[in-house]
């Protein structure tokens, strides 16, 4: 599949794809300081016609706003056709009720999806065998973003100045939307609307949350710790609901910029599901030398308030590292994600040495500090008996997810699943698991079946699960990585909603 970035270009006829392999520390690719958008391409250029996903945005006029690939100038020809298309469509079919606009079509090999929001068409051109579903989804969260960047006072201009430019106040944000596509299609971030919580011992959370709820400042709607993308701790304020859509736009906005990792930030963002006409205002700062990050959200955008939450955030420093809870962050940071595969022999006193971002559920266990009873009690994952897990070593991936939480744990693909195109194709069949579950009512469960594997999806009210496994593995693997996941609540999810 393609979507990432790097040459996502497709092989001239009879080569052969690149098959590059994802570094073990997969945020690392996602969150990159490059994406090859090859500017000096334009629509009369046959090279970008070979990228195999593209995500275009155009207004009603037929203006580009946004290409993944290419210089945006010079894509008009093709965005005044799609513009053309959407519109003769909507005259032919749809004028009497104005209920309905075109939604995809089939060309060749490409599948052309178009989602119509406000005064703007966002458009993906796949040939990397997507399902509708799961284009449909990638356009709503790119609008997503755009909306947390600008709001949507940028509809409004366009609609009321048709001609406007809106290229001019997207300067700059490339990168960001550029990330989210590549997490939406390199991890199962599409498929759920919820945040990754860090993996900790539940006595370091419970430190963690104790330091940023001391940090009461007037005006904050929610604060978080985050270490890479993953939430370490979140407090809300007891009027506001977060919701995680809009936070991991936020975090996506973070990750993406290295400058917002330095020093200290005070930027607008939008919460469109609070109020999409309006800014919030984010406080950031990172511990030095560390990818631990401190993020309050404040209503106010008075001078006033950024420094009073500026004393609080040093406040949140000095009891991080008082508490020791920074060496367990970094010790999950080193290990994450945790790898399924090694669990046969797991068991509390097991060894570690799988190697950053291959870190087995045992050797979570094997790390000791000064007194047994400290090493016990701050275990990253919950103490197991050797070959307890057994069926959970044949997993190629899994995921698990809890609605009422908006949160999800996803563990380490299999070594030999990590090229590009595989973790595409293991995601990708998810969603296909989902399009064929999406009229069934819940709980409901399909398995698909491949040459080589098979994907396992179950959806019910309390929890969503996703598997990925080889042919001809025991069924019992379903029931044991249900089980592993309660066993381990505590230690890879928020439980806690802790407010102010």
């Amino acid at each position: 599949g393609g979507g990432s970035g790097g040459d996502d270009r497709g092989p001239a006829v009879g080569g052969m794809p690149s098959d590059a392999t994802i570094p073990p520390v997969g945020h690392k690719r996602i969150w990159r300081a490059r994406h090859n958008k090859w500017p000096e391409e334009n629509d009369r250029d046959p090279a970008w016609y070979r990228h195999k996903r593209h995500v275009l945005i155009f207004s009603y006029s037929g203006k580009p706003v946004f290409s993944r690939y290419g210089a945006e100038e010079g894509l008009t020809s093709t965005t005044g056709a799609l513009s053309a298309i959407v519109s003769k469509f909507t005259q032919f079919f749809f004028a009497s009720n104005g209920q309905d606009g075109l939604r995809y079509f089939v060309a060749g090999e490409h599948i052309f999806a178009f989602v119509e929001r406000g005064p703007l068409w966002l458009v993906c051109i796949s040939r990397c065998g997507d399902t509708y579903p799961d284009m449909v989804r990638l356009l709503d969260r790119v609008h997503l973003q755009i909306m947390t960047l600008l709001t949507a006072g940028v509809e409004r201009t366009l609609q009321q100045r048709p001609n406007y430019d809106m290229r001019k106040i997207m300067d700059g944000t490339d990168a960001v939307v550029n990330s989210l596509i590549r997490w939406c299609t390199q991890d199962v971030y599409l498929q759920i609307e919820g945040l990754e919580p860090l993996p900790l011992p539940p006595a370091s959370r419970s430190a963690a949350v104790d330091a940023l709820k001391n940090a009461r400042v007037p005006n904050v709607l929610c604060g978080w710790l985050m270490a890479g993308h993953r939430i370490i701790a979140m407090v809300n304020n007891k009027q506001f609901k977060p919701n995680a859509l809009d936070l991991s736009m936020i975090v996506n906005i973070i990750m993406s910029s290295s400058s917002l990792r330095t020093g200290e930030s005070w930027t607008p963002v939008c919460l469109p599901h609070l109020n999409n006409k309006a800014f919030a205002y984010a406080y950031i700062t990172f511990i030095p030398d560390s990818e631990v990050g401190i993020v309050f959200l404040s209503t106010s955008s008075e001078g006033e308030q950024f420094y009073a939450i500026s004393q609080q955030a040093t406040e949140v420093k000095k009891a991080l590292e008082r508490s020791g809870v920074l060496d367990d962050v970094q010790e999950s940071l080193v290990r994450c994600p945790i790898s399924l595969n090694t669990t046969a022999a797991a068991g509390s006193g097991g060894a570690g040495g799988e190697g950053v971002g291959e870190a087995s559920p045992s050797s979570f266990m094997s790390h000791t500090r000064s007194g047994g009873e400290r090493s016990v009690r701050r275990s990253l994952l919950a103490p197991s008996t050797p070959g307890q897990w057994r069926l959970l070593e044949g997993i190629i991936h899994a995921a698990y997810f809890i609605p009422s939480l908006q949160q999800y744990f996803s563990a380490a693909v299999s070594p030999e699943y990590r090229t590009r195109r595989q973790v595409k194709m293991l995601f990708r069949n998810y969603g296909r698991c989902r399009n064929l579950l999406k009229t069934a009512k819940q709980p409901s469960q399909i398995c698909i079946a491949t040459d080589h594997e098979c994907f396992y999806v179950s959806m019910a009210v309390d929890f969503h699960m996703y598997l990925a496994v080889p042919r001809g593995i025991s069924t019992g693997v379903i029931g044991q990585f249900y089980q592993w996941v309660k066993s381990q609540e505590a230690h890879i999810f928020l439980l806690q909603q802790p407010t102010w």
